[in-house]
């Protein structure tokens, strides 16, 4: 078994790394600046030198998140070379998406086969992508993720943390989200490609995110109680003020994960304290 990661200098790449080096798992980083993805030639070449039987797509991830057409280009190119190495490679490709195609107003949690509902001109891409993923990659996963959150990058943690920072009056909605450690989706997608290795063949799509959904208003205000201990959030200067929600709450349904793989979701609030505590001291 040989795990090939796209986009290790991501943050999901730098923890699946991490969490593959942890279990002595063998694996080959290719960074998202590398020229071997802008080649199909080249990526074939690098997964027959390596023997990768698994390729995990963490940029299609880090790319997609945006609203830069560039990184989107480029993302949906990588994506297209990666199907077409790993269908003549016969190598399985786990390609990382997230929640954003879905709205947020249906009254239960969001299953894999329900469509798309979201007015986001963003999901369009996101969409292409997988449907590229579908199509191209006859051993395929394309795992949907909650809003991630970690220490450090582009994310729902940094991006609230430096909010917060600045000590002014921060409006929170209510509406109903799961926050996800980006260690926790490490942790899920090396289960998967364990159970792919022991010749499981369970293609398809399908959902992660933590297992206790909350507002952006609570998440903010577990963020503020733990940075605070650290000074680098000062909880008298911080103002959090809870605003009606829009009935956005995408929550993701992931029975289908836990059939399938034996994957169980975690509690974000588990993982929260040593991202703070990271954040902090950096």
């Amino acid at each position: 078994m040989k795990t090939v990661i796209i986009g290790a200098d991501c943050r999901l790449g730098l923890e699946l790394a991490a969490n593959l080096q942890g279990r002595d798992i063998p694996f080959v980083s290719i960074s998202s600046r590398d020229p071997v993805l802008d080649s199909v030639k080249l990526l074939l070449h690098a997964f027959a030198y390596h023997g990768a039987t698994q390729v995990v797509n963490a940029l299609s991830h880090e790319l997609f998140s945006g609203d830069d057409p560039a990184a989107y280009k480029r993302s949906l190119l990588v994506t297209k070379n990666l199907c077409k190495a790993c269908r003549a490679h016969e190598a399985a490709l786990i390609h990382l998406s997230d929640d954003s195609m879905y709205a947020g107003r249906k009254s239960g949690a969001y299953r894999e086969k329900d469509k798309p509902d979201s007015a986001d001109p963003r999901v369009a891409r996101v969409l292409k992508a997988e449907s590229y993923v579908n199509k191209r990659a006859p051993r395929h996963i394309v795992l949907r993720c909650g809003p991630l959150f970690a220490p450090a990058g582009h994310n729902l943690f940094t991006m609230l943390a430096a909010q917060l920072e600045k000590g002014h009056l921060l409006e929170c909605t209510e509406d109903k989200l799961c926050p996800t450690p980006a260690n926790d989706i490490a942790r899920v997608v090396v289960a998967i490609i364990l159970q792919l290795d022991c010749g499981a063949e369970p293609w398809g799509t399908y959902n992660y995110c933590s297992s206790d959904a909350s507002s952006l208003y609570n998440f903010a205000e577990a963020v503020v109680a733990l940075a605070s201990q650290y000074g680098r959030i000062r909880r008298d200067e911080v103002r959090l003020q809870a605003v009606p929600g829009k009935d956005r709450n995408v929550i993701l349904n992931c029975h289908q994960i836990l059939n399938t793989f034996g994957i169980k979701q975690r509690p974000w609030r588990a993982a929260l304290p040593a991202v703070v505590a990271e954040y902090c001291r950096n």
